[in-house]
This record gives structure tokens, C-alpha cells and sequence, in this order.
């Protein structure tokens, strides 16, 4: 398979709930990133993604483990979902409760 649709999601609580969407197209390929204050905005943008034909997910480092439990069971199998995970020495440096 052809990777041709990718999404990227971001969770920050300095986005609006309803959260804000972008496309960047390139040749052949297009990046959709989605950022929001609420995993249930993020969870429903991405079914709605998948249902769009999207072929890949991947989650910034602000999910916590149960976003991630949670927006993989409402997705089910149909794409990949990766994750960004900050090695322990990165890990150190971030503000304590980040992933709020």
C-alpha cells in the first residue's frame, strides 16, 4: 500500500475544544492535522478521518495512555495509530502534568 493520506493529532489544552483542522498537500501525499483541547473532539475527528479514507494516524506526545486506549478502541483496527513517546531522559525535562 501506498501511504497517500496521514494524519497527525495534537493534544494541548491551549487549542479550542472544537479543535482546529489543516491540510497540507504535497505531491502525491497529504499531511491533515487536527489539535484540540478534548479527547472527545479528537476521538470523533478521528473516526471522521478514517471514514475520509485516511491510512495512518499518529498522536503528538500529550496523549496519555488511556486517550490512546480510547481513540484506538473507537477507531478499531482499520489504520495504524503511532504514537510520539519522549525517552526517560526526555521525559525528565518536561513541566510536570503535561499531558493534561
Amino acid at each position: 500500500m501506498v501511504l497517500r493520506k496521514y494524519a497527525f493529532l495534537i493534544k494541548a489544552s491551549g487549542y479550542p475544544p472544537a479543535g482546529l483542522r489543516t491540510t497540507l498537500p504535497g505531491d502525491g501525499f497529504t499531511s491533515t492535522i487536527f489539535a484540540s483541547g478534548d479527547i472527545d473532539a479528537l476521538v470523533a475527528e478521528a473516526m471522521a478521518m478514517v471514514a475520509e479514507g485516511i491510512q495512518l494516524i499518529e498522536l503528538a506526545g500529550g496523549f496519555s495512555d488511556e486517550d490512546y486506549a480510547r481513540l484506538q478502541e473507537a477507531i478499531g483496527e482499520t489504520v495504524p495509530v503511532g504514537r510520539v513517546i519522549f525517552d526517560d531522559e526526555n521525559a525528565a525535562r518536561l513541566k510536570p502534568g503535561w499531558r493534561k
